[in-house]
């Protein structure tokens, strides 16, 4: 079984995108699929970061690229 999930993506722009997601696809999958690379993004759900090795539970979310450097 597979659900749509709607996902609002800030990394400078603002870009918004849905994408059907398995029943037990983690965060990690989901990242993968989207080809972003989990090392630079928090994954947000209602706002609260979420575990990348957690179940995708929403059927919205939030990916935040984080910003280094100095």
């Amino acid at each position: 079984m597979s659900r749509k999930v709607h996902i609002t993506i800030q990394a400078g722009e603002i870009s918004e995108q849905t994408v059907e997601v398995a029943e037990n696809t983690t965060y990690e999958d989901l990242l993968d699929t989207l080809e972003i690379n989990q090392e630079t993004v928090l994954v947000l759900n209602e706002g609260n970061a979420v575990p990348l090795d957690g179940t995708v539970s929403s059927d919205t979310l939030t990916i935040l690229r984080v910003v280094t450097g100095g």
